[in-house]
């Protein structure tokens, strides 16, 4: 059976819909949904911007929680102002760049407190670890008009091994950078570290990789386009790509061009103990 061009992009559309994947019809512009899933974080004292990261929605019990590392929660940095000079402040606020709703292809900035009107923090920490583990939990409370695009924490189970010298994805904001439309930065890596041990005895594992100040907070993917080996030696072809949640990115020796995430079970348990 033969289709005209017209027709032929209407199934193309129809099937990539079917996908989960968001098209811009007017554009006939394909973004990947993983694209859409990592927000732009401003940290901020009040409304002094002193760092960017990068973060993630998961919801639970029909709530929203920012995923990102908990020292961007506790992020410090130098007081610009000229009446305080040599002065530090501290973060107690997220801007978080969200996806706005009914609106495709257009974002809101939507601030978050990290404390409460007594002075308590608002996130919640790893169930074991604590403050050992460089991840929290926000609480999202000003959720009007955003339009939520979570990471599904099963997707951590997704058949595809993963090994030394693999490529990975870190998907973020490097230097707060973005592309069109504040979608991220797909920045590679590799994996430097057997992926089934633990980093100076945490769940965490080592990638190859150039970062820069903001990809903290990054999801770790790894994307197989085409054949990919499971763990049961079994090949897989897939048409479009399979994806497996690794983990979030969270350091970077900056010697050495490694760095550090943690790994998605670690993810995976903080998610548990969410209320």
């Amino acid at each position: 059976m033969k289709f005209d061009a017209q027709t032929r992009r209407r199934v193309i559309f129809a099937a990539i819909a079917l996908l989960g994947f968001p098209i811009c019809r007017s554009q006939e512009i394909q973004i990947d949904q993983v694209s859409l899933i990592s927000l732009k974080i401003s940290i901020l004292r009040n409304n002094v911007e002193i760092g960017t990261a990068t973060g993630f929605v998961v919801d639970k019990h029909n709530r929203h929680y920012l995923l990102t590392n908990r020292h961007v929660v506790l992020a410090c940095g130098q007081d610009k102002s000229p009446a305080n000079i040599g002065a530090w402040i501290c973060a107690n606020k997220l801007a978080i760049l969200h996806n706005k709703l009914n609106h495709p292809g257009e974002w809101l900035w939507v601030v978050e407190d990290l404390v409460d009107e007594r002075g308590n923090k608002r996130w919640l920490e790893h169930p074991t670890l604590g403050g050992g583990a460089d991840l929290v939990a926000l609480p999202l409370q000003n959720t009007g008009g955003v339009q939520f695009y979570p990471l599904d924490i099963e997707l951590r189970k997704t058949d595809i091994v993963v090994g030394p010298g693999d490529a990975v994805s870190i998907v973020g904001f490097p230097l707060g950078l973005s592309q069109e439309l504040g979608l991220p930065i797909w920045k590679t890596g590799t994996v430097a570290s057997d992926f089934h041990t633990n980093w100076n005895g945490k769940p965490m594992f080592l990638v190859d990789t150039t970062s820069r100040p903001g990809m903290s907070g990054s999801p770790v993917y790894a994307v197989r386009t085409g054949v990919y080996a499971t763990s049961q030696r079994a090949l897989m072809m897939n048409a479009g790509a399979a994806r497996k949640f690794l983990g979030v990115y969270s350091e970077q020796r900056f010697d050495v061009e490694v760095g550090g995430v943690w790994k998605a079970e670690a993810v995976a348990a903080l998610y548990d103990a969410l209320p």
